[in-house]
């Protein structure tokens, strides 16, 4: 079999990929995250959750003409840097295009190479203590990753939480959802420096038990209260201004919480919500942070669990 043969019978293996690796729907229903109304699977905005598609789609209309098509088999055949007649997987995933917004909406995993880009291990990097007390707050996380995990947030994660918090200057923060008390202790790396608080919600008391002794093991226990019991309810306490709100309990309650405090997030605050990629948001929150003309909103870290952050314009 000629090579050219041998790449365009590769062309229809891989064309039949775009069915299997379209997701059925991507983040906040169809067209995903700022997505238009009517957009389907494989149309428009959901193009970028679908590589195959885009890595033929040379007019990037979100679908794949006869023209296309035809001329897939001499794309490929371009990806074939051995000159074997053979493609790799390695060739086809150094020949994937980056998705919109880059690595944070969708991205790339760690390591993965782009066409004249160098891996993306190379900008990883790990936190560095400024002091013996941060030091110790970034130890005992490491012993919370290996105690219980429950719903903890990544590493990566847990940084973006302490540079959003440190960065606004943000003195009031209320975590739904504490769990085993991993994220709570990032919050608690950069409240060191604002002289905040954290005020952490958790229905269950075995978990909030075990978050309060994590507490007292980072250091930070002075600036973190727990708040057992249903956050549904226990929210209601909160009269003054809060500066960032962040969601990482019940996926289908988020709504709900918004609803209550987002009128307490002060203008230039932030509503930062955990697992916009999975588990499957709530559609309806993706909706409300989403067309409100008065928030703006990006999702991050979407090769992972996902992260929204919501700003309250000023």
């Amino acid at each position: 079999m000629k090579r050219a043969s041998q790449l365009a019978l590769g062309t229809w293996t891989l064309l039949a990929l775009v069915a299997s690796t379209a997701p059925a729907q991507p983040p906040g229903g169809p067209g995903g995250p700022g997505g238009r109304p009517g957009d389907g699977p494989g149309r428009g905005p959901d193009a970028r959750f679908n590589p195959i598609v885009r890595l033929f789609d040379a007019n990037r209309d979100g679908t794949l003409t006869q023209d296309e098509i035809a001329a897939a088999a001499a794309k490929l055949k371009e990806f074939d840097a051995s000159k074997d007649g053979k493609l790799t997987a390695d060739e086809l995933r150094r020949a994937m295009p980056m998705p919109p917004g880059g690595p944070g909406f969708g991205g790339r995993r760690p390591g993965f190479r782009g066409r004249g880009g160098p891996p993306a291990t190379e900008y990883e990097n790990t936190p560095l203590p400024k002091d013996d007390q941060e030091k110790k707050i970034l130890a005992a996380i490491e012993e919370i990753l290996e105690g219980p995990r429950f719903a903890n947030v990544s590493t990566g994660d847990g940084r973006l939480l302490r540079l959003l918090t440190e960065a606004i200057d943000a003195k009031t923060v209320v975590e739904i959802g504490t769990s085993t008390g991993h994220s709570a202790v990032w919050f608690a790396l950069a409240l060191r420096s604002t002289g905040g608080h954290l005020y952490t919600h958790e229905i269950d008391p075995g978990r909030a038990k075990t978050a309060e002794e994590n507490f007292k093991k980072a250091g930070v226990d002075d600036l973190i209260t727990v708040v057992p019991g249903d956050a549904h309810e226990t929210v209601k306490r909160y009269k003054e201004p809060i500066d960032i709100l962040f969601l990482d309990a019940d996926k289908e309650g988020y709504l709900d919480y918004l609803d209550k405090l987002l009128p307490l997030v002060r203008p230039g605050g932030l509503v930062i919500a955990h697992n916009m990629r999975h588990p499957n948001p709530n559609p309806d929150y993706i909706k409300a942070i989403t067309t409100n003309p008065k928030l703006e909103t990006t999702f991050l870290l979407m090769e992972g669990a996902g992260v929204g952050v919501t700003l309250k314009k000023r």
